[in-house]
């Protein structure tokens, strides 16, 4: 093409480009436009739609009002008040009897019906503030002629005689907006006695209550809103031109940048082409030398080859098939042969032997072992070099193998031979040296065993101190669980009857009393635990009846906020010589095992029974629940330490094994399982 027209042919190019640029930019700000807008249109309704919602609220707040008021005055059948110009005597009810009555004093008090009251009210709203709802007492039927409907108010009393609940409606008032708000008047039966004579029935709808709010000062701040919100999309659409009109004059200029390179990348391409011509050349020139260097490597005795940086072979000589049974195509199709027939002993020497270079940066020579293919070992010396491209990159290695099995062989047997002879004169050696220094230090041997012993016994005491004291710290945390849950029920107690305004101060005392009583019982405790292994632990005589019962106490908020039933059969007098608070806990382990498999079997009913009486002159407490029993291949193991059938997080599986040391070890007596008719039923016998 001759270079003018290749001119032309470009200017009409970019041309083109810049006016797809320049309509892809126009289409660009289309859409922007078209998205701002709905956007802002989106957001407007919205607007008006919480408008509405807030309008609504208010209203609904007016006339729930009122309609409390009407409530508790017709609740009362009216109230009197003193007869005065404001408050004159109603003539609308001179047909109730008493309207009119006389205090002891002489004062004159008249009857003010609930919707005498309601107007009283609305008429003292009006005076207060504009701002204020408007509310009109209506009826079809109304007694006062102030008491009429307007063209509103009746459409919605005849909705309501349609079944309507309300109406609602924003409307215009005095030339100002208004959310009306409507709801009927159902005749109860304190209402029969004003409006019984006008014919209504107990559940008819004698009328209605409606509210109008002013809605001017809403429509305000709606107004400011959409207009901010409009203001807020005029900035992000201008933003949005702004960048779009940035961006088509970026890419144009990126356009042009792009056709320059073009150009640039023609004139490289045809100097590229020259110079692959004449490196053709020069590869046919390097192929014949390498022809005659092939020559001389295949008739190598040695193994040679040329391994890629990618482990693959550029170049494999035919005598690898005479050294190791594969032949060149073996190698070739699988790159990790060459590892796979070294001996596993001399895989990592291998691989990692190309790191080892001596003072002049050439790799050391090793010697390894390689399995052949029919199963044979044999030793080669291998020897490589690292080879580099012309321009100085990694191209692999260079390496050459020989068959040094012979010579490896004759180096075993000598070595063997050798290692043999110096074994004989050490062993000499050895038994007159052991003869002597057995001797010398027979006394010194028999003093490090002493020591070693005692060292031994204390690491011993050590460690059955730190068992002790790590079963202490389990326990303390299993017997506190509870007692901490306990008090967050009886707290959240009182705040559930605090925020409900029914709670007095007597309840307020009692419930913190049983909260400061956990606090005391989870502070002996520390007590208990502390002497739990001690001798001199004094027993004393209490009642089985009250431990149990001081027991339950604790656990009674865990226990009603679960609706889990106590039954509890108690004989009073039965007593035992021991330690109660040990066997406080022994009832709180057993009553906190029992409420949790409650609990996790989501019984319907559940029930604890408790029955305590005295057999053979030794105290019995059998406790028992309503939750299907245990199964027979578990329940042997019920009482091992950390045996649990709950998760971690639920349970260590110390508390009844903690429990039955202290009944039977502690205190003397039994603590036993077994399944019952409902459930499972565990016996303390002392």
């Amino acid at each position: 093409m001759h270079p003018q027209q290749k001119s032309m042919s470009s200017a009409e190019d970019d041309n083109f480009l810049f006016r797809r640029i320049r309509l892809f930019a126009w289409i660009l700000i289309t859409c922007w436009t078209l998205f701002i807008c709905a956007s802002w249109y989106w957001n407007y309704q919205a607007e008006r739609k919480v408008f509405h919602k807030v309008a609504l609220a208010e209203a609904h707040a007016v006339i729930e009002r009122d309609a409390l008021y009407r409530r508790w005055a017709s609740s009362h059948g009216g109230v009197y008040v003193p007869a005065t110009s404001a408050s004159p005597p109603n003539p609308y009810l001179s047909h109730v009897p008493e309207r009119d009555i006389s205090t002891p004093s002489g004062k004159q008090l008249t009857l003010i019906n609930p919707a005498y009251m309601t107007r009283q009210v609305n008429d003292l709203a009006k005076e207060g503030s504009v701002l204020l709802g408007r509310a009109h007492l209506t009826s079809l039927k109304p007694l006062r002629p102030e008491n009429a409907p307007d063209p509103w108010e009746a459409n919605a009393l005849h909705a309501f005689e349609t079944g309507a609940d309300e109406v609602s409606a924003v409307s215009s008032m005095d030339g100002k907006p208004f959310m009306r708000l409507m709801r009927p008047f159902v005749t109860e039966q304190p209402c029969l006695k004003c409006h019984a004579e006008q014919g209504y029935t107990l559940g008819s709808i004698r009328g209605g209550i409606s509210v109008s709010i002013p809605i001017q000062p809403l429509l305000d701040a709606s107004s400011e809103q959409v207009a901010g919100s409009f203001a807020f999309h005029i900035t992000i659409w201008l933003l949005g031109l702004t960048v779009t009109g940035l961006g088509a004059r970026q890419l144009s200029r990126s356009a042009y940048a792009q056709k320059q390179i073009e150009i640039e990348l023609h004139q490289q391409t045809v100097q590229l082409e020259e110079e692959i011509a004449e490196r053709q050349m020069v590869q046919e020139s390097l192929q014949e030398s390498e022809a005659h260097l092939r020559i001389v490597a295949d008739y190598s005795s040695n193994w040679e080859y040329w391994r890629l940086p990618d482990n693959s072979f550029l170049y494999m000589s035919p005598s690898v098939m005479s050294l190791t049974g594969y032949s060149v195509q073996d190698f070739y199709s699988d790159s990790e042969l060459i590892h796979t027939i070294i001996h596993p002993d001399d895989r990592e020497l291998y691989q990692h032997h190309t790191h080892e270079v001596d003072s002049h940066g050439q790799i050391q020579p090793i010697e390894i072992r390689i399995v052949c293919r029919d199963g044979e070992v044999r030793w080669i010396g291998h020897v490589c070099q690292q080879v580099f491209t012309p321009n100085g990159l990694p191209w692999g290695w260079r390496a050459s193998n020989q068959d040094i099995t012979d010579r490896k062989q004759m180096e075993h047997e000598l070595l063997e031979q050798t290692e043999q002879l110096e074994e004989e004169v050490a062993e000499r050696e050895a038994a007159q040296a052991n003869l002597e220094e057995l001797n010398r230090s027979l006394e010194a041997r028999i003093t490090c065993a002493v020591t070693d012993l005692r060292h031994k016994d204390q690491a011993l005491i050590q460690q059955g101190r730190l068992a002790a004291l790590g079963e202490m710290i389990n326990n303390i945390a299993h017997q506190w669980r509870q007692p901490l849950n306990n008090i967050g029920l009886i707290i959240q107690n009182i705040q559930f009857s605090y925020d409900a305004d029914a709670i007095t101060h007597d309840e307020l005392k009692l419930e913190i009393g049983k909260a400061m009583d956990i606090i005391m019982h989870m502070s002996r405790t520390i007590d208990d635990f502390r002497n739990f292994f001690r001798k001199d632990k004094q027993k004393v005589i209490f009642s089985v009846d009250a431990t149990v019962n001081r027991a339950l106490t604790f656990v009674s908020a865990a226990l009603s906020s679960n609706n889990i039933k106590v039954e509890v059969e108690a004989d009073t007098n039965v007593t035992i010589n021991g330690y109660e608070n040990e066997y406080a806990q022994v009832l709180l382990n057993i009553l906190s095992n029992t409420r949790e498999t409650c609990i996790e079997r989501c019984v319907a009913e559940p029930v604890i029974h408790i029955r305590i009486c005295e057999e053979n002159g030794r105290s019995v407490v059998c406790i028992s629940d309503n939750c299907g029993g245990i199964t027979e291949d578990i329940l042997p193991r019920i009482f091992d330490p950390y045996f649990t059938t709950r998760s971690p997080d639920k349970g260590s599986g110390i508390g009844l094994y903690m429990s039955k040391v202290i009944i039977e070890q502690n205190m003397g007596g039994h603590l036993t399982a077994h399944n019952s008719e409902n459930g499972v039923e565990l016996r303390i016998e002392v």
